[in-house]
């Protein structure tokens, strides 16, 4: 679960690093900048609505970024955002330190699926842990995505709200487990260093996310129901097996 939720930390630091990217590209259009660097990180599908988003005043919102799951795995997409509102302190977009005055994620929807021994999280985290590690650029835009990603944050304050997971297993057949994300908010994140870096803004998240979900998970009578699910499936295929035994 802790694997899971370090995945789910670092998947939202890709975001907050596609919306600074976003922000510093407004010229050439923020829907075709994230579509754009979302994939190169993923090495997935990463498609983006709508944005409404005003220079002057550094607020707006983003509508409806989906962000697809890479090769290997069934579920259309790895997760979903239906809405992003964001305050921005515009007079420091020219600065080594972005002030966010305030992020809201709404109705996220995560899709957790195992496959082929590993899963779509750690598999598009792999890819965007390989995507910001390499070394040297290229004339692609990934000089810009180094200026967005070598930026400190400050991040005053950050909500997730009505979030969801769905937890798919070949176990489990064609159904998916369906878990209730607690709402999250974090404040000051970064302001006691003058900015903190994105691994940073992970750990602080992350410290945020066991903190407040961990046990409202583990005590989830979903995975319970999910849990006695798997058993009696493992128990009716040793049945399966020992009647064929018995044939013999």
């Amino acid at each position: 679960m802790k694997t899971l939720l370090k995945i789910v930390a670092g998947l939202l630091v890709v975001l907050l690093l596609v919306v600074v990217f976003a922000i510093l590209n407004l010229d050439k259009g923020i829907k075709a900048a994230v579509e754009t660097v979302g994939p190169k990180l993923t090495q997935s599908s990463v498609t983006l609505n709508d944005v409404e988003l005003s220079l002057a005043t550094g607020e707006g919102s983003l509508h409806g970024l989906l962000v697809g799951n890479p090769v290997g795995f069934k579920t259309p997409s790895a997760f979903s955002l239906g809405e992003i509102f964001l305050a921005v302190d515009p007079e420091s977009l020219t600065t080594d330190t972005i002030v966010v005055k305030s992020i809201r994620i709404v109705a996220p929807e995560i899709t957790y699926e195992s496959a082929n021994g590993t899963t779509n999280l750690a598999q598009l985290q792999k890819n965007v842990e390989q995507a910001t590690g390499s070394a040297g650029s290229t004339d692609d835009g990934t000089d810009a995505q180094s200026d967005a990603e070598s930026k400190k944050m400050i991040i005053r304050d950050l909500q997730i709200n009505g979030g969801k997971l769905s937890y798919s297993n070949p176990l489990l057949g064609d159904k998916a487990l369906a878990l209730t994300l607690p709402d999250i908010r974090l404040t000051g994140i970064g302001e006691k260093s003058n900015g903190a870096s994105a691994a940073e803004v992970v750990d602080q998240i992350l410290v945020a996310i066991n903190k407040s979900a961990a046990g409202a998970v583990a005590n989830s009578g979903a995975l319970k129901d999910a849990g006695d699910q798997l058993k009696q499936q493992v128990e009716e295929k040793l049945g399966g097996f020992k009647s064929l035994l018995n044939k013999d």
